[in-house]
């Protein structure tokens, strides 16, 4: 078994490190993380992003933080939760611990009584693990339209919480973007 922890003051710097390992390329987890556990202080964080949360919880394993996962909240879905900035650190993969991870935080959004668990990813070699993973959860992919200037392929995965097949995302979230997507910048 794990422990898993909600992100404290105390496990941020160590949770932002680990994020910053597993999702080299962004940054926006830097900001989340810190929102988490800001209380009051991350009204303008959640205010741009069009959340009313974000949560995160750490796997820790001998005192260290080796895995992670947030709760998003949009404003504009309140029957509705994403999955961002999960992972594991790579020591410890291979061993079930991510189905178990991903497990304890769909039993959130159920006692939460959500109807709807999504995320995003992209779809590229590195992540077939995790894609399948999500697969054998049940979760549904929509393949979405490349952003100007990315040369991958996103897909929004779906997970019907209280039974039946979710109702497609299609983008519906009145032109808000998903958090830590965004336009890459111009080559």
């Amino acid at each position: 078994m794990f422990d898993l922890h909600p992100l404290t003051d105390e496990s941020l710097r160590e949770a932002q490190a680990l994020a910053a390992k597993l999702f080299p390329w962004e940054n926006e987890h830097q900001d989340a993380l810190a929102a988490a556990v800001a209380g009051p202080d991350a009204a303008g964080f959640l205010a741009a992003r069009g959340l009313k949360s974000v949560r995160v919880w750490c796997v820790m394993e001998e005192g260290r933080v080796v895995g992670l996962a947030s709760l998003y909240d949009y404003r504009v879905a309140p029957d509705e939760v994403w999955l961002a900035w999960f992972g594991l650190a790579p020591e410890v993969r291979g061993q079930g611990l991510g189905s178990k991870f991903l497990d304890r935080i769909i039993a959130v959004a159920r006692r939460e009584e959500k109807s709807v668990l999504r995320l995003w990813t992209t779809i590229e070699d590195e992540y077939a693990t995790a894609l399948q993973l999500y697969a054998r959860r049940g979760f549904r992919p929509e393949i979405q339209p490349a952003l100007p200037g990315e040369h991958w392929q996103t897909v929004v995965l779906s997970l019907a919480l209280k039974g039946g097949l979710s109702r497609p995302w299609r983008g519906g979230m009145n032109g808000m973007h998903l958090c830590g997507r965004v336009v890459p910048a111009a080559a």
